[in-house]
């Protein structure tokens, strides 16, 4: 009996490990991501990068709701 808590108490710590290396790997690649946005776009602040970023999102994801800013040319389109 005391061998199987044993076995599961060692899964239990494999399964919080791999939580944790996930948990890594994930912010890695974030600030991955954030470096090569920054690097291609010429970014200069943070603030700039996230509004580009929101602006693009309404792209990606398809939203109808546009900023106000948004150029007049991608409203035709859709």
């Amino acid at each position: 009996m005391a061998n199987n808590i044993e076995k599961i108490t060692s899964i239990e710590e494999q399964i919080e490990k791999l939580k944790e290396k996930r948990k890594n790997l994930e912010k890695q690649m974030q600030q991955n991501i954030g470096a090569e946005v920054l690097k291609e776009w010429n970014v200069e602040s943070e603030q700039e990068a996230i509004e580009w970023i929101q602006k693009m999102a309404v792209q990606v994801n398809g939203s109808e709701e546009q900023p106000e800013a948004w150029d007049v040319h991608e409203s035709e389109i859709r």
